[in-house]
This record gives C-alpha cells, sequence and structure tokens, in this order.
C-alpha cells in the first residue's frame, strides 16, 4: 500500500528543489560574466595573437633580410654594369658629333652677337626669335646660349654618370663575391654591406634625376635643335656647314632623286643616328629603378605571393616536371652506363 502510494506520488517541481530567484538561473547554471573581467579575457587574447604573430614574424622577416643579402648585390652589380655599358656605347657615339656640333653653336651665337650690337634690320630687336617678311626664322643670343649649355651638360652628366656605375661596379665585385661564398661572415660584416647596398641605392635615386635632367631632357631636345641649328633658322656658319658635308661625305640639302638613288646621303638623318635617342633613356630609368622593385617583389614574394593556391599549384606542376627529367634524364645516363 505504501509502494503504490509512493509510486503515485507526483514527482518534485524544479522549483521545489532549485533555489535560485526569479527570473535568469542561479547556482549550477550559465553565469553572466562581468564586463571588467570579459575585457581582461579579451586583452589576453589579444596579447597572446600579437606574441604569436610577432614569432611567426621574426622568421620571415629574417629569411627576407637573408634573401635580399644574398641577391640584391648582384642585382645591384648587373644593373650599374649594363647602365655603365649603355653610357659608354653611347658616350663614344655622341663624342663624334659633339665636338663638332659646340663649336658650331658657339661660332653661330658669335654671329648673333655680331647682329645684334651691329642692330641688323633682321635681327631680333628683343630677345625674341622672329620670323622676318622673307621667312627666315632668327634665333637669338640666349637661345644660342641655352643651346650650347644643353650640349655641355648633357654630355658631361653622360659621362660623369658612366665612370660612376663604372667605379661602384668594380668596388661591389669584391664585396658581392665575398658575400655569396660566405668568405667573411658575422653581424659586424653584414651592417658594413648593408650600409653599402644603401648607398649604393641611394646613387640610383639621385641617377634617376639625373637621366631625367639633363639626359632625357637633352634627347628629346636634340633633334629638333639640330633641324634649328642646321637647316631652318639664322644666323648660319656656312663654312662650318661644308666642313660637315665633307666630314660625313653628306649633304644638307640633296635633291630628292639622288637621295633616292643613293648617290647622296643627307646630313641630319645621318647626324641624328649620333643622338641618344629618348627610349634609350627610359630603359636607363628602368634598369635604374629595377634593384627597388626587385626588393618589393622579394618581400611580396616572402609574405604572400607564394602561399597564394595559383602559384603553389604552378610551383607544384614546376617541380614535378622537373623530377620527371631528373628521373629520365638519371635513367637515361644509367641505361648508357650499362651497356
Amino acid at each position: 500500500m505504501s509502494e503504490s502510494m509512493a509510486g503515485s506520488e507526483s514527482p518534485r517541481s524544479i522549483r521545489d528543489y532549485h533555489k535560485g530567484k526569479s527570473g535568469s538561473l542561479s547556482g549550477g547554471g550559465p553565469q553572466k560574466v562581468a564586463d571588467s573581467q570579459q575585457q581582461t579575457i579579451m586583452d589576453k587574447y589579444k596579447d597572446y595573437r600579437r606574441v604569436v604573430n610577432e614569432k611567426m614574424a621574426e622568421p620571415e622577416i629574417r629569411k627576407y633580410k637573408s634573401k635580399l643579402d644574398a641577391r640584391l648585390g648582384f642585382c645591384l652589380l648587373i644593373c650599374l654594369i649594363t647602365i655603365a655599358t649603355i653610357l659608354g656605347i653611347y658616350g663614344f657615339m655622341n663624342l663624334r658629333i659633339h665636338d663638332e656640333l659646340v663649336t658650331y653653336v658657339n661660332r653661330t651665337h658669335q654671329i648673333a652677337k655680331e647682329l645684334k650690337l651691329a642692330m641688323d634690320a633682321n635681327y631680333p630687336m628683343h630677345n625674341e626669335t622672329i620670323v622676318d617678311e622673307n621667312g627666315r626664322r632668327w634665333m637669338t643670343v640666349e637661345e644660342l646660349e641655352y643651346d650650347a649649355y644643353l650640349l655641355e651638360k648633357t654630355h658631361s652628366t653622360l659621362w660623369c654618370l658612366f665612370w660612376w656605375n663604372l667605379g661602384l661596379a668594380l668596388f661591389l665585385v669584391p664585396i658581392v663575391l665575398l658575400v655569396h661564398y660566405k668568405y667573411v661572415e658575422g653581424n659586424g660584416f653584414k651592417l658594413v654591406y648593408r650600409i653599402i647596398m644603401g648607398v649604393c641605392l641611394l646613387f640610383l635615386v639621385a641617377q634617376f634625376l639625373y637621366l631625367i635632367h639633363p639626359i632625357l631632357w637633352g634627347a628629346a631636345k636634340f633633334p629638333s635643335m639640330l633641324d634649328r641649328l642646321l637647316m631652318e633658322s639664322n644666323p648660319r656658319d656656312e663654312y662650318q656647314l661644308v666642313e660637315f658635308e665633307h666630314k660625313y661625305a653628306c649633304e644638307f640639302a640633296p635633291h630628292e632623286l639622288l637621295v633616292e638613288h643613293r648617290l647622296a646621303e643627307p646630313c641630319i638623318p645621318k647626324m641624328k643616328n649620333s643622338l641618344m635617342p629618348t627610349y634609350t633613356v627610359f630603359l636607363l630609368m628602368f634598369i635604374d629603378l629595377f634593384p627597388f622593385a626587385f626588393a618589393i617583389f622579394t618581400y611580396a614574394w616572402s609574405a604572400c605571393m607564394k602561399n597564394h593556391k595559383h602559384v603553389k599549384k604552378a610551383r607544384n606542376e614546376a617541380n614535378s616536371v622537373k623530377k620527371r627529367n631528373n628521373n629520365h634524364f638519371y635513367s637515361a645516363i644509367n641505361h648508357a652506363t650499362e651497356q
């Protein structure tokens, strides 16, 4: 009877044994974390992530520095040698015409000064280039002075950059070889080596400015300057023009039929071939900036590019092809030795 009565009793409700207050649960249930405690946990998590990121970044930075130490020196050396070679080639080509052209400009400048002093009616009175009633263009004294200045400045800058690039290249050869073959090691030598690399990069920055002016500016101005000095404008030194024709075996105003049948050669195109073209200067500027692009690419490759899925796929395919080629090569050698 007692057992049946015990079985018939209704189960105890939660309120009978749960002592929580109305509303939220208490005791063994979830508890709301205080704001200060939650902030402390978040700060600790952020500190943990920062330490982990720093530990992961340190090997990447060291790897990047070691790659730059091993590769940037060779990159700088090749760029300096290439720039010196191009400047030397065009410097020697420009020697053929530079001296004669400077002499011609100076003589024409002297004629212009004499005309200005004599107050010739056909000469511009206010230092401005004009066209007279016969359609002739007259150059001013200031215009010819600037032509002579630009010729001398461009020529001297070209040879100055040539010798600087050649000297730095010769200076870097033993240093780069010492680093590459690890004949000298240590933090002190690494510091000196990186200082030398920094000085070379600063030189490339300064050289870039000189390539813009006067090298690029002169390369863009010289073709039209030749036309103006030798063909289009006055005054002209006719005696010097005859010397040009004899020296270069050409004519300034040949007949079209003679040129067509190659019986005469115009002087202006022949003289322009001795000038440095603008596209060559742009090439020099690209080579000058290449070490900076190389350093940025090396860092970008180590930081993110090499882990990109497409890059990984391409590298795996290249490695598999390389392994297959090596296996074929070694199998062919083994087969040949067995025979």
